[in-house]
Parts: structure tokens; sequence; C-alpha cells
């Protein structure tokens, strides 16, 4: 994993255990003003997830033994008010979301910047469901209090 660096832009912790959409994700969200954390595993990703990232952004399915959920958890435990955009092919998640977005794969990269909201500055949260609603290109499918289901149109 890259280290953190202590750069004013928002931080996002990147899990994703493919190597191009990882860079992909990586680069997009630099392109938009964030300072992208990405992570190649699970495990990866929860050794450093004290740090204060600013939102996570995260697989649902890892090769290894901590999962997306895994990884979700502990953020959420560390940072509750903190953005999540969860990424998977299933169609739906298996159940209620604790928080944040889904996102089914193949999804467009930039479409995910703008899932996150505008870059601010470090420790400013400026994405909620409401903020995701009016993505343009994204259908918002559900959206309640534990959570909302995004698809792209």
């Amino acid at each position: 994993m890259d280290s953190i660096s202590s750069s004013t832009a928002p931080s996002i912790l990147i899990v994703e255990d493919d190597a191009q959409a990882r860079e992909a994700i990586a680069h997009t969200l630099t392109e938009a003003g964030y300072e992208a954390v990405p992570a190649t595993s699970g495990e990866d990703a929860l050794d450093p997830i004290a740090a204060e990232f600013d939102r996570l952004n995260c697989v649902i399915e890892l090769p290894d033994r901590a999962e997306g959920w895994e990884v979700d958890t502990t953020f959420s435990f560390i940072w509750p008010d903190r953005p999540v955009v969860y990424a998977s092919a299933i169609s739906a998640p298996p159940g209620p979301l604790p928080k944040g977005v889904f996102l089914r794969k193949p999804f467009m990269v930039a479409m995910l910047a703008r899932a996150f909201g505008p870059a601010r500055t470090k420790g400013t949260v400026c994405a909620g469901s409401a903020a995701l609603a009016t993505c343009k290109n994204l259908t918002v499918t559900r959206i309640k209090p534990a959570g909302s289901f995004v698809h792209l149109s």
C-alpha cells in the first residue's frame, strides 16, 4: 500500500484487488482533487485504516480473508460519519447497507468521483445520500436511512 501523505486534499482509501481498476480509480480520483490511497486487499486496508481517511471505496468480494464488509465495518466503527462507496459485480447487495452507496460493476470510473462529491479540504465530509442522488447518469433505485443502492443508467 502507498504511504499516506500530509496532503490537504481529502483522502480516499481505495480497496480494489484488480490492478488495472485500482490504478484507474486512483488516477481519476487524484485528477478530481482527492488523495487516493490504494490497498490491494482487505488485509492490506485494515492495517492503516485508523489513519484519518475521509472516504472509503471498497470492493465487496476480495480474494483474501478480509472481505469488503469487514473493511467497511472497521472503517465505519472508527469513522461513522464518513462516506463509503461499495463496488461489486453482483446485481445488488445481499442485504441493507449499513451506510453508503452501492455501485454495480462495471461502472465508469469518473462516476465514482461524482458519487463522492467535490473534493474540498481534508477532514470535510461532503457526500451523503442526498448528494449521491443528484449525480447525473446515476439512477438511485432505493434510498433509505440505512443506505442506498445506486446503479449506472
